[in-house]
């Protein structure tokens, strides 16, 4: 079994828990992402992917979190930056304390981690076009200096417009993460996201995904959701699937190129058993 297939047995896991506290409280959750686009695609994960995204209400996301730590069992811990405050990211990823992950794109002693999934909460934007792009303009702003506090953990990789290179390269030179508490900041972007409900907008999803804006869709794309097999699991998604992808990917079931094909996590411990 390659490292990655080791990986995907741990994270269908984690998801087996998540969703069976999701199913008996009556809590909705929804495939995002990645996780959506390999159900389509693959039947399951992709298979250079080694992470699983689920969204949530904003009301079923601060449900699962008060009520998850009961249920979930001993080696699974959610972690958000309310948990702990030294934690790099917003959202809340739910941890297998006994799988020990190596996150490749992170450069400092913080890469070794726990095998995890990522959960995000779906929350409303303003309906008003002039005023949603204000909110993402401020939401994005606080993201940005968050981001830039954990310099080491900036994904060199990734493809980004000449604006952004060059908007990156300047802000690196300036002492960010003294002028600016990441805390804070995660502070702020929470606020700013719990102000406008799910029930009451016509736009709706999570900024802090990878795809940003363009991972805010109208309501009508998740609708009452649908089921769709992923590997041995069947998982609920946006009913539509294909408008939601199409926003995300473009053209999502062309593979690409495969040097875009990137790994973000290598287990190196299962139970206190190292792993080549």
């Amino acid at each position: 079994m390659t490292n990655i297939e080791m990986l995907h047995e741990v994270d269908l896991d984690l998801v087996k828990a998540v969703v069976k506290i999701c199913d008996e409280n009556d809590l909705i959750y929804y495939m995002s992402g990645g996780t959506l686009l390999g159900a389509v695609r693959h039947k399951g994960f992709i298979p250079w992917d080694d992470d699983v995204d689920l969204a949530m209400p904003r009301d079923d996301y601060e449900a699962f979190l008060k009520i998850a730590p009961g249920l979930l069992p001993k080696n699974l811990k959610i972690v958000n930056y309310r948990t702990d405050p030294q934690y790099q990211y917003y959202i809340t990823r739910v941890r297998d304390t006994d799988t020990k992950v190596e996150e490749v794109r992170i450069n400092n002693s913080s890469r070794y981690t726990n095998a995890s999934i990522d959960i995000f909460p779906l929350d409303g934007t303003p309906n008003n076009f002039l005023i949603r792009k204000l909110y993402f303009f401020r939401v994005m702003t606080h993201r940005a200096l968050m981001s830039l506090c954990y310099k080491d953990s900036i994904d060199r990789s990734r493809k980004r417009s000449k604006k952004e290179q060059i908007f990156l390269f300047i802000m690196e030179k300036l002492p960010i993460e003294k002028i600016f508490d990441p805390y804070k900041e995660k502070c702020k972007i929470d606020k700013l996201m719990r102000r406008h409900r799910v029930d009451k907008s016509d736009n709706i999803g999570c900024l802090m995904g990878a795809y940003r804006t363009n991972q805010i869709v109208p309501k009508a794309y998740f609708g009452n959701g649908s089921m769709y097999t992923f590997e041995s699991l069947t998982l609920r998604g946006p009913e539509l699937y294909d408008n939601y992808l199409k926003q995300m990917y473009g053209d999502y079931m062309k593979l690409p190129p495969e040097d875009s094909r990137k790994v973000h996590f290598k287990i190196v411990e299962i139970r206190g058993k190292s792993v080549d």
